[in-house]
């Protein structure tokens, strides 16, 4: 008998298949467009005069480059912008691997069946996603613990988020049984199951997870807002904060021209923030698609 074989590519595309075409291809066109053109309209206004920021408000390209912007927020002590993104960074790194350690640990525990108390342990933990002991209690925590005004402040307190910690606990329980029976057989404990086995497998979830603490972490303004005042020890999202506010640009008439402060500042900072994520994001693009799709897994 011979083996018959339909060839796709030559098929005619009939008027419907021709429109779906065509309407996929455009608003596929229009969502490219919503979210490249707020980006790239802030780009080339960090590289535009205040001025011509007011006056071409639409500009797709700046009529003259100029970097002053970049230049005063590095420079300016008034933003001291240059600690700020160091110690992001420096907070990021840590509390990434900090709080990651913490979580798979916990996550791996609880996904194990003959632990004691497994059900109450878990209702603690999702417990305190819906209830909080509020604001002023928290503030008072961290004055007595004497974390006010250090870095230490956005690092120790944030050691654990529940929801990642749930998600990792789904692809350890769906983790495949048959390889820590046969790593037992071989003698293996429970210590060397876990960081031999289990780890190595792991990493999709886990650069997904990286990247949701990282991310976090790096936007994380509202926590130095409430316990940092020294300026040396502000994260770059908080600086931002700061930097937006005071330059929010105010229109002077001198000489019969408008003078307008602070927008290129602005833009900069902006620019500077997100670069750093967009540049690291690529790394653990395949990993963070694989790994949300893994932590969907239900028990």
């Amino acid at each position: 008998m011979k083996n018959f074989r339909i060839k796709t590519h030559g098929m005619k595309r009939g008027p419907l298949d021709w429109t779906l075409f065509i309407l996929n291809g455009v608003s596929l066109a229009v969502m490219c467009l919503l979210v490249v053109y707020p980006f790239w309209m802030i780009v080339v206004k960090s590289m535009m005069s205040d001025l011509d920021i007011i006056q071409n408000k639409l500009a797709l390209w700046p009529q003259a480059f100029q970097f002053s912007g970049y230049v005063a927020i590095f420079t300016d002590s008034v933003y001291n912008f240059g600690r700020a993104f160091f110690n992001s960074v420096l907070i990021t790194v840590i509390d990434t691997v900090y709080q990651l350690a913490i979580t798979v640990c916990t996550a791996y525990t609880l996904s194990r069946k003959n632990l004691p108390g497994k059900k109450f342990l878990l209702f603690y933990f999702v417990f305190t996603m819906y209830f909080g002991g509020g604001l002023i209690p928290y503030y008072l925590v961290i004055r007595d613990l004497g974390l006010r005004n250090k870095l230490a402040v956005m690092i120790i307190p944030s050691f654990l988020s529940v929801f990642n910690m749930l998600i990792i606990r789904s692809y350890f329980v769906g983790f495949p049984k048959d390889l820590e029976e046969a790593a037992r057989i071989d003698g293996a404990g429970n210590a060397q199951i876990f960081l031999r086995i289990v780890l190595p497998l792991s990493g999709a979830i886990l650069a997904t997870i990286a990247l949701f603490i990282a991310v976090g972490q790096w936007n994380n303004w509202y926590t130095a807002m409430l316990y940092i005042t020294d300026l040396d020890k502000r994260p770059l999202a908080y600086a931002l904060q700061v930097i937006i506010d005071k330059s929010r640009g105010s229109n002077d008439t001198i000489g019969g021209q408008v003078q307008v402060i602070g927008k290129s500042i602005q833009f900069a900072a902006i620019v500077v923030t997100i670069v750093p994520v967009m540049i690291v994001y690529p790394f653990f693009q395949k990993h963070f698609v694989k790994g949300v799709m893994i932590g969907s897994l239900k028990d």
